[in-house]
């Protein structure tokens, strides 16, 4: 239902910046605008870094409605902290939320607030997607609730405390933040730690569908990350495939998996 009501505020909200009577000038003036032009068409990049938002909006909403009728019958930690981290990237609606507190004169405090509150989500995201590598590896946890809270208390800590520039913005309309390079492997690192523990799985369960899992780990990941720092059409088409392909892979061989369990 979040996830439902988020995707409904993000249409809402990204209305206006269709509009011809949006005030770019604040945007400008954040070294935060750019075109493409193909074809003969040209379009913002203040329209289409919101598009990837509602996209990864209408991809969570999708993932956790699939979840929801595929696993009635079936219980996977994998597939709940997969759940966390989709409803993680909802909140990548907030690059819309930045667009229009800086069209309305909204002191930089509150870009700055809700660009945490987005990494807080992100970061967050990342930590259930590793335990659900653990989990396939082996890793037992009675309540799985409490690690996602462990994951929501750490993913908040690191928002908290990066350091960011109020005065400019990142391609994607969030308040540009530091050490992006540095988070970027991050994430990769922790692509590779999930599918590896994933393969592992193969190793102790024998069951290969793991390798699937894996598979679709590394889309899902790669996905994430085109639709959160690319805004080009071709980033976007690009991330749309990679996360219809990994949910694919990753839900329905789980689903397969823990049906005969």
């Amino acid at each position: 239902m979040l996830s439902v009501l988020i995707l409904v505020a993000d249409v809402t909200l990204s209305l206006p910046l269709f509009s011809k009577a949006f005030n770019l000038a604040a945007l400008r003036d954040g070294a935060a605008t750019s075109t493409w032009t193909a074809f003969g068409l040209s379009v913002g990049s203040w329209i289409l870094g919101p598009v990837g938002a509602i996209i990864l909006s209408s991809f969570a909403t999708a993932t956790l409605f699939a979840i929801l009728v595929s696993f009635r019958k079936t219980a996977s930690e994998e597939i709940y902290f997969l759940a966390f981290w989709a409803l993680s990237c909802s909140f990548e609606s907030g690059r819309i939320v930045v667009e229009r507190l800086v069209e309305g004169g909204f002191p930089p405090a509150w870009m700055a607030l809700t660009t945490r509150v987005v990494l807080a989500a992100r970061f967050s995201g990342y930590g259930a997607f590793f335990l659900a590598g653990l989990r396939s590896a082996g890793f037992r946890n009675e309540r799985p609730g409490r690690a996602v809270l462990a994951a929501i208390g750490l993913g908040i800590a690191a928002a908290s405390a990066l350091p960011i520039d109020s005065g400019a913005f990142e391609p994607t309309y969030l308040v540009r933040a530091a050490y992006q390079t540095e988070r970027l492997f991050l994430v990769a690192a922790l692509a590779l730690i999930t599918a590896a523990n994933l393969l592992v799985a193969v190793e102790t369960t024998g069951e290969k569908v793991f390798r699937s899992v894996a598979i679709g780990a590394l889309a899902l990941l790669a996905g994430q990350a085109l639709l959160i720092l690319g805004w080009r059409p071709e980033i976007l088409l690009a991330g749309i495939l990679l996360l219809a392909f990994g949910a694919r892979l990753f839900v329905s061989q789980l689903h397969s998996h823990y049906l005969w369990q």
